[in-house]
Order: C-alpha cells, then sequence, then structure tokens
C-alpha cells in the first residue's frame, strides 16, 4: 500500500511503529476486550491523533491499574523533492561591477 499512516485494529492491543517512513499505529481497544488471542491482560486503550500538515502526534490513552496513563508519539513524514517540484525562488545575484574601458593617454 502506498500510504504514510497505516491504522489497523482487530488485535485489540495498542502497539504503535514507524517502518521504512511509514507509521502504523494500533489503537487497542477502548473497552479493554479479550480477544482471546493473548494470555496477558486486555490493557483498555484508543489512541487521538493531531495531524498538521507532515507531522502527525498520537496521544495514546491507557488504562493501567485503575490510572488512565497518556503517552505521547510524533512521527514526521520524510520529505521528498520530486525532481519536477518548483524551487522557491533565490535572490538575484549581484553580478560583478562593470569597469569601465581605459582610454589611450597621449601624453
Amino acid at each position: 500500500m502506498d500510504v504514510d499512516i497505516l491504522i489497523s485494529g482487530h488485535t485489540h492491543v495498542f502497539h504503535a511503529e514507524e517502518l521504512e517512513g511509514r507509521f502504523f499505529l494500533n489503537p487497542g481497544a477502548a473497552t479493554g476486550a479479550w480477544s482471546g488471542a493473548f494470555s496477558t491482560e486486555a490493557i483498555p486503550s484508543f489512541a487521538l491523533l493531531d495531524i498538521q500538515g507532515p507531522i502527525v502526534t498520537t496521544y495514546v490513552y491507557q488504562l493501567i491499574e485503575g490510572e488512565v496513563r497518556v503517552e505521547k508519539i510524533e512521527y514526521r513524514k520524510p520529505l521528498e523533492v520530486h525532481p519536477m517540484t518548483p524551487r522557491p525562488p533565490q535572490p538575484p545575484v549581484a553580478s560583478p561591477p562593470v569597469s569601465s574601458p581605459q582610454k589611450d593617454s597621449v601624453w
């Protein structure tokens, strides 16, 4: 898939990972529902994403031992410069001063 961020679920277990310039997120399960696939106790969790251009800040909320814990994860999309992307205008380069031709002296 040609995506920058992939959000999936089904496992009911929180997981976030950056791999090969992409961000993968499984927010877990807000109810902490047990899926039967894991021998550990399910931890209720959910995630909020704040997307500001190429920066994604993920706030993960987890209920651990009766306390809500918040973790902040930041993903920055790698900047790519396509060969056809217009470049910002550059200031003009000052040319060297033009010297006036010297006249031949007759004296």
